[in-house]
């Protein structure tokens, strides 16, 4: 029998909202599905289980399903248990079994549970849709419920990242009418893994190709941030393992395209982001971590402490310190851009 409920979650929004597009599409007359979808505010606090079951316990109107969406439920919930959880761990107490609330409510931990006892006895009208954007623990007692269920459809929605993105890249342009290549669309991905932002980003460069060829790295490198990421990936790489023919070559090809200052700024952007990596590596932080805390992507993150692990602490502040003494250098006049590039790269990759 086709499910009931339908539990959606992971980072991943996009791939969630195309999921409800196609859920959506098979309530049939786009007026009739409008007039049998509930949404409810499952993030706001204050959405009770009696809510949601009196919005899925109600016949459809002129039309076979009822829709009833709740965005952020088991998230709200899930914060409220960690939350207490925390702060009885900080004062050393065992976390409560449950939490009521003070007007003898139901708290999250009871609220899960009944929900996930309640699901079962869905009306096979309803189509009942949570959606989660981080991942469920996997004790979690509504995924528990309903992780091979017959009534139950489970979806974990993560980001694709290394070559399964580039695969999906070049699938999604395919599906567009146009094509990438391999390079091309493994550099798209390197500095974006939102698939909503790649949309646009495919979207912008099969048009600049005007869908009569493929979309080549050196397309990507010209319309999108990739280009100068990239590069100064790649520098920082061979600065960083003391190869120099290949610095120098790398900072050329950046210089060939780009304001020799912006090129500095960038280099020290890249350091300072490679030192505040190594910082935290040396504090047990792992690599999820590093990218909350500098409010980057996973895949440049993994790249990022790859290259902090080519250094320790005393040589990326020194290199830092001699950075912005350049940078000063430059801005007063004192040195010429670009042959101070070239000083700085030869003595970095030689000392």
């Amino acid at each position: 029998m086709p499910p009931s409920f339908y539990l959606l979650h992971g980072p991943n929004e996009f791939g969630q909202a195309e999921f409800m597009e196609g859920l959506r599409a098979k309530m049939g007359d786009p007026a009739y599905a409008a007039l049998n979808t509930t949404v409810l505010n499952g993030g706001g606090g204050g959405l009770t289980l009696a809510e949601v079951r009196a919005a899925c316990d109600t016949l459809p109107f002129l039309s076979d399903y009822r829709l009833v969406l709740i965005e952020g439920w088991l998230t709200r919930l899930l914060s409220r248990v960690e939350a207490v959880a925390g702060d009885a761990a900080a004062d050393g107490d065992e976390a409560p079994e449950t939490l009521s609330t003070a007007a003898g409510g139901l708290g999250p931990k009871e609220t899960m549970a009944a929900l996930a006892a309640y699901l079962p006895q869905l009306p096979p009208s309803t189509k009942l849709v949570l959606m989660e954007q981080r991942d469920l623990p996997v004790k979690n007692v509504v995924l528990k419920a309903a992780t091979g269920a017959e009534w139950a459809l489970v979806r974990h929605f993560d980001l694709k990242k290394g070559e399964e993105l580039t695969r999906w890249i070049r699938s999604r342009a395919k599906t567009a009418g146009g094509e990438f290549s391999h390079a091309a669309a493994e550099a798209l991905g390197e500095v974006e893994n939102d698939p909503r932002a790649l949309e646009q980003e495919i979207a912008k460069l099969l048009t600049y190709v005007n869908f009569a060829r493929a979309v080549e790295l050196d397309d990507v490198q010209t319309l999108t941030p990739a280009g100068g990421e990239a590069v100064i990936f790649d520098l920082v790489d061979a600065m960083g393992q003391r190869r120099g023919p290949q610095a120098m070559r790398e900072l050329h090809k950046l210089l060939a395209t780009q304001d020799p200052f912006y090129v500095l700024t960038m280099i020290i952007r890249q350091y300072r982001l490679i030192l505040q990596a190594r910082e935290l590596l040396d504090g047990r932080a792992g690599e999820h971590e590093v990218a909350a805390a500098l409010g980057l992507k996973p895949y440049p993150t993994g790249k990022l402490c790859a290259q902090a692990r080519n250094f320790s602490l005393p040589q990326l502040e020194g290199i830092y310190r001699r950075l912005l003494d350049y940078d000063t250098g430059i801005k007063t006049g004192q040195l010429e851009a670009a042959a101070a590039l070239d000083t700085l790269v030869a003595s970095l990759t030689t000392a």
